[in-house]
């Protein structure tokens, strides 16, 4: 299946761009896209999953909206709209191939790493004026405003009791920490996996699909899983980082509550396994076990 669908997209991008070596492309999965880079050309970007187009359009209008967002560095571009590859039943947007290379080690947390950090999230902070009608809400990707419900009448019952509850709480307290926040444009998924390198320097920013404004702290969030929150001081202030640990906690359910809507069950039992470990483990914060962080709604529930 996995040779059929990349001959199909091989074919797909000689036909739309001829002039490049598809042939030798690389084809990587990841957990919503196809991803097919000419070694000497475009990027062809494969939604999976129900909802292909809707979701490729609202992607590729994302980027269209952040093109130059962050000066500093590369981002991918789109050079043609969603596309159907009928062939594959895949709806496919072609992106330009940016620099860099992925981490060799993306736990690795050295000081120059956060400095780039610090550098892009600032660059981040500056580029809100003028954007908000141009991004999908918060958490489109995942629901947007139908995720609460989402995670309450559809995941909480594929989940063991106490884990529903603790899913319950969770949620609420997203919506309670970010409520009165000024929000800022956010990445939605910012780390190391989406950040390309030449050497110590970040050389590109991918992976926008979860682009939005925000609360800042959506994007110290997915750091928090590589890094631990400890490490993260010189980013942000003490309570930047309490919600960014809120928001942690529900990471899990997110990728879920999107992998149901896409219809690619086994990545939502997936993600609700490792939400239900990381409850046993008390590692739902922070993976390294620190304590939960304060709120107005009490205590998360614990398991029975």
């Amino acid at each position: 299946m996995v040779t059929d669908t990349r001959e199909a997209l091989i074919q797909a991008g000689s036909r739309w761009w001829p002039e490049f070596r598809w042939a030798d492309a690389e084809l990587r999965r990841g957990a919503f896209h196809l991803v097919l880079t000419a070694p000497d050309g475009p990027t062809l970007r494969a939604a999976l999953g129900r909802d292909g187009r809707d979701r490729s359009h609202r992607e590729a209008d994302s980027l269209a909206a952040l093109e130059g967002v962050l000066p500093e560095v590369a981002t991918p571009r789109v050079l043609a709209g969603s596309r159907r590859v009928e062939s594959a039943d895949l709806w496919v947007t072609t992106l330009s191939t940016v620099p860099g290379s992925p981490a060799d080690d993306l736990t690795s947390c050295s000081g120059q790493r956060l400095a780039q950090y610090g550098e892009l999230l600032r660059a981040l902070r500056r580029s809100t004026p003028g954007r908000r009608g141009s991004l999908a809400p918060v958490r489109a990707w995942c629901g947007g405003d139908r995720w609460p419900s989402i995670v309450s009448r559809e995941l909480a019952p594929l989940l063991g009791p106490s884990a529903a509850d603790v899913a319950e709480v969770q949620v609420q307290r997203v919506l309670d920490a970010e409520r009165d926040v000024a929000p800022t444009l956010c990445h939605g998924d910012f780390g190391p996996h989406n950040i390309l390198w030449a050497g110590d320097a970040a050389a590109s920013v991918i992976d926008w699909d979860h682009a939005c404004i925000g609360d800042p702290a959506i994007d110290l969030a997915p750091l928090i899983s590589f890094h631990g929150a400890s490490a993260l001081c010189t980013l942000a202030s003490e309570e930047e980082i309490r919600r960014a640990k809120i928001h942690r906690a529900t990471l899990p359910l997110q990728v879920a509550a999107a992998a149901q809507l896409a219809g690619l069950e086994p990545l939502r039992d997936h993600a609700l396994a490792n939400f239900e470990r990381r409850i046993a483990e008390q590692t739902l914060f922070d993976p390294d076990g620190d304590h939960e962080p304060e709120t107005d709604v009490g205590p998360v529930a614990r398991p029975r």
